[in-house]
This record gives structure tokens, sequence and C-alpha cells, in this order.
């Protein structure tokens, strides 16, 4: 990926919805399947960066665990869980 995941002053960037859901779809098929994608998203109420808590699923909106306002998903990014081979099950 030649973009950088945060601007110079190491902010987490944002990308637009299908540029992230296509990054999301080429990280797990790079990882053969044994990945997970948690997408993040800013509050664009008090700048929150917050996370969503169900891996490969990106709502439409969220909602801030601080200041507890729902803010509307047009840019996101992601944090990719590598699966290792002698892991368990991780989805419960």
């Amino acid at each position: 990926m030649s973009e950088s995941a945060h601007d110079e002053h190491n902010v987490p960037k944002d990308f637009p919805r299908n540029t992230i859901i296509t990054m999301a779809s080429d990280a797990i098929d790079r990882a053969n399947g044994r990945a997970r994608v948690y997408f993040k998203f800013t509050c664009s109420h008090c700048g929150q960066r917050c996370t969503f808590a169900e891996p490969n699923k990106l709502y439409q909106k969220g909602e801030c665990y601080v200041c507890n306002k729902e803010t509307e998903i047009e840019k996101a990014g992601f944090l990719l869980l590598l699966l290792s081979e002698r892991g368990g099950n991780t989805d419960g």
C-alpha cells in the first residue's frame, strides 16, 4: 500500500468507504482468509478514534464511546488482526 495510514502529524488517516472496503478485502485475501478487520472511525463530534467490536463489518453509522453521539461513517480506517495457524477459533 503506497498511501500512509497516518498524516504528517501522525494522526490516523481515514479513507473513503469504497476505498477502505477494497483495502480491507485485499488484506484479508492476502492473508488467505486468516485475518479479521476491525473498522475504525473518527467521531465527528469529539474527534475520538472509535473501533467497531464486530469484525469484518463497516456500519453506516457509529456511536462514540466517549460522547455517545452518532457519526455517519463516510470515511474509515481499520485494524488488521492476523490469526495464527496454531491459534484456536477467535470468533467466540
